[in-house]
């Protein structure tokens, strides 16, 4: 039996204002991200939401870089934000910008609660999991040992840098989350992960990034 992974990605986006994307710079825009990102390993019992937060923001200054635009700062009230938004997702098993959380219905409501002041502000929502599915399929599992349906290759678990270039990648190809990713007057962002190790996929990832002026 497969399973296509391809139809269990799920993303939206949320922005108070657009604008129109810049256009793309030349020279490099590489930059050096911290070696702790590439070696461990994404799990919920040791889960570290401020080197996820940096991982998902190299990623997204390095899209903003290639189109000329400033880079994003990572903001502790944002990334406080997105904590509750991404736990209470996982919580309850669900993808939006809406919450039935009393005082975190919206996105107005998280950034008022986490002392957000802002001009405009947007987000970015997704759902992934813990393993790296790469959006192929797979075949049935034993105790969490998921394998590839084309060559039967082990799965891979995602390394923090791994799962926030995925996410990224993602975003980049919804057109409402590159707004939120390019628009040029943002200046702050913050990234949370939650994860429901309950689920059939032995860990599916709920992610909120936010971002203001």
């Amino acid at each position: 039996m497969t399973r296509p992974l391809m139809a269990l990605m799920a993303a939206c986006a949320f922005g108070l204002l657009w604008t129109t994307t810049a256009s793309a710079s030349q020279g490099s825009c590489s930059t050096q991200l911290t070696p702790a990102a590439n070696s461990r390993i994404v799990s919920a019992e040791t889960l570290d939401q401020s080197l996820f937060n940096a991982a998902v923001l190299h990623y997204v200054n390095i899209e903003r870089c290639n189109r000329g635009l400033a880079p994003l700062k990572s903001d502790n009230n944002l990334m406080r934000a997105t904590r509750q938004h991404s736990r209470n997702m996982a919580s309850n098993a669900y993808v939006s910008h809406k919450s039935q959380q009393s005082g975190y219905r919206n996105l107005q409501d998280r950034l008022s609660r986490a002392r957000v002041t802002y001009r405009v502000a947007g987000e970015n929502v997704a759902k992934s999991f813990v393993f790296a599915f790469d959006r192929r399929n797979i075949g049935a599992s034993a105790n969490c040992q998921f394998r590839f349906s084309s060559d039967g290759a082990v799965v891979p678990r995602h390394t923090y840098n791994s799962l926030a270039e995925d996410l990224v990648s993602l975003w980049m190809e919804s057109p409402t989350h590159k707004r939120n990713i390019l628009y040029r007057d943002y200046r702050r962002a913050g990234a949370a992960i939650g994860i429901d190790n309950d689920s059939s996929f032995c860990g599916t990832v709920y992610v909120a990034q936010n971002f203001a002026n």
